[in-house]
């Protein structure tokens, strides 16, 4: 039978069809696999989630898995994913403890095994010292690894994560994606929606990127370190306009902020030419400073996304 989770030309629209929050979207997800939903605001990430999980119906298209329909059978849904969504569950009056406890409980696993899986994930994610305080007393980064926690008791096949590393520090967002890696090495169906493309790009199997409801890009991470590898940024600062028929052939240039700063995409076979004309600038004091840097991951996501 096929695990994987298949979405087939979903869309849906708002104010009457006026906006397209999901256009046609057709994707398949699979076990053991992490795939990153990025895209700007608005893009329609958690809409496509809503419709995964069942609370949103969307207008046309299907959702499988293992041959059952999601939107025929949404109450399925529920029972064979777990989603973390974009804000902190409600914790007031609750310790941390007591809040994967009680999700623990609906998805029925027993009191030996509960404590077991509790202090396991507390311990993975290092949060055991915060068991017994109450979630209004948390910090905002603490209560967004409780919604985690709380996912991830008792994991079901599909486990969708929005924006699952917002107000977690640093070290603790290098621990969420390795209880991801974790869960995906499990044959679980992992999604995560993420603006982090550092992120993304260092953990991710998988990204698809979506823009005013489409899909634009479905690609293997690796495409995308193949792509961050391949080029370079040179930055230029100069003391006047430079003559822009003077710069060497075929380099893409964006000029910013007036005409004294210039931004550069290079290919690395590009980057010896344009050294070359770089010392030529600097020699005549057209030139006052410069950086070659690989390219900026926020700068190809941009191009990616038209801006």
């Amino acid at each position: 039978m096929v695990t994987s989770l298949s979405t087939y030309s979903i869309s849906k629209n708002y104010k009457h069809g006026r906006i397209n929050a999901n256009k046609n979207i057709t994707v398949d997800f699979s076990p053991g696999e992490i795939t990153a939903l990025t895209g700007h605001n608005g893009a329609g990430k958690t809409t496509l989630l809503k419709q995964i999980m069942g609370v949103v119906k969307p207008d046309s298209g299907s959702i499988t898995y293992r041959g059952i329909s999601f939107i025929r059978e949404s109450n399925k849904a529920r029972e064979l994913i777990a989603m973390m969504p974009q804000f902190h569950a409600p914790l007031v009056g609750v310790t941390l403890r007591q809040a994967i406890e009680a999700v623990g409980k609906i998805r029925g696993i027993s009191h030996l095994e509960m404590n077991e899986s509790i202090d396991q994930i507390a311990h993975d994610l290092k949060i055991e010292k915060w068991l017994n305080i109450p979630g209004q007393k948390l910090s905002g980064g603490l209560q967004r690894l409780t919604s985690f926690a709380m996912t991830v008791v008792a994991p079901p096949p599909i486990l969708l994560f929005d924006e699952p590393t917002n107000d977690v520090d640093p070290v603790r967002r290098i621990i969420v994606w390795e209880y991801l890696r974790k869960l995906a090495n499990n044959d679980h169906i992992i999604v995560v929606v993420t603006h982090n493309l550092f992120e993304v790009e260092r953990y991710a199997d998988r990204y698809i990127l979506l823009n005013e409801g489409k899909v634009t890009q479905d690609e293997h991470t690796s495409i995308l370190r193949k792509e961050l590898l391949s080029s370079s940024l040179l930055s230029i600062t100069s003391n006047k306009p430079l003559d822009e028929a003077k710069i060497p052939d075929n380099l893409n240039t964006n000029i910013k902020d007036g005409a004294l700063e210039y931004s550069i995409h290079l290919t690395n076979d590009q980057i010896p030419k344009a050294i070359e004309w770089l010392l030529q600038g600097i020699k005549s004091n057209k030139i006052t400073h410069y950086s070659l840097s690989p390219f900026p991951l926020d700068m190809l996501y941009r191009g990616l996304t038209d801006g």
